[in-house]
């Protein structure tokens, strides 16, 4: 049986050609959304640690948890007092209550193709969450996806090219994409497959865990969620 494709992704390629310049402004939102330091936040899919390494300098008690040894190595490398932990995020080695806060960004919900494994990762995020805890998901806004994304693209970074052939299940409401990376004459081939939600259906899969939405925006400025909005950013509460 072939491997998922997360296991195989996420390794030394997309740790070279990940990209994200706004990270600075993203963390400056999850400090207007979050409790303030030294509130413990999970970090769901930390991948590089890009947010949980400064948050952890700006005082709050981080654990970035991520699956990919390769990106965790990674991580481990930054300055940072996180503690990080490789496991799958839909059994997370952590306490009831735990923690103040439950991060998830980038698209890191949806993976799975069992949709039951992919509600286990929200009702985990939940049951480590304390009464009254935040839970802050930024992923891709299905309703945008369906009528802008461009079935093709491609972009360079350092000695790479990348470039990504991507499609909708209409049945399954996934994105797969495939994504080939060329360097010196060669290329590599990997998959990226998501479950995309509406935010009404997030929404009802939150409240089913017991997390309240307070509030969805179209991005980290705040801005109005609309069709026109590449991204979802979701913030929730603990009920």
């Amino acid at each position: 049986m072939p491997a998922p494709w997360y296991e195989q992704f996420f390794g030394h390629d997309y740790a070279r050609f990940d990209r994200h310049p706004d990270t600075g402004r993203e963390i400056a939102f999850l400090q207007q959304v979050l409790p303030e330091p030294p509130a413990r936040v999970l970090d769901l899919a930390c991948g590089t640690g890009r947010h949980a390494a400064p948050m952890s300098r700006a005082g709050y008690d981080v654990v970035g948890l991520d699956l990919s040894p390769v990106l965790l190595s990674r991580a481990r490398k930054k300055r940072s007092t996180a503690q990080w932990l490789r496991a799958d995020m839909s059994r997370i080695p952590l306490r009831d209550g735990s923690c103040d806060a439950v991060i998830s960004l980038f698209s890191s919900i949806g993976y799975f193709d069992d949709e039951s494994d992919n509600y286990r990762v929200l009702s985990e995020a939940a049951r480590v969450l304390r009464n009254g805890g935040r839970l802050v998901i930024e992923t891709v806004n299905r309703d945008f996806f369906i009528r802008h994304a461009p079935p093709q693209s491609w972009f360079w970074q350092g000695a790479l090219t990348v470039l990504e052939e991507r499609r909708m299940d209409p049945l399954t409401s996934r994105s797969e994409v495939d994504v080939v990376v060329l360097e010196g004459g060669r290329h590599r081939v990997y998959h990226h497959s998501i479950r995309l939600y509406t935010a009404a259906e997030l929404a009802t899969l939150l409240a089913s865990a017991g997390v309240e939405v307070l509030d969805v925006f179209g991005d980290y400025d705040g801005a109005a969620l609309s069709f026109d909005t590449a991204r979802m950013v979701v913030v929730g509460e603990r009920r």
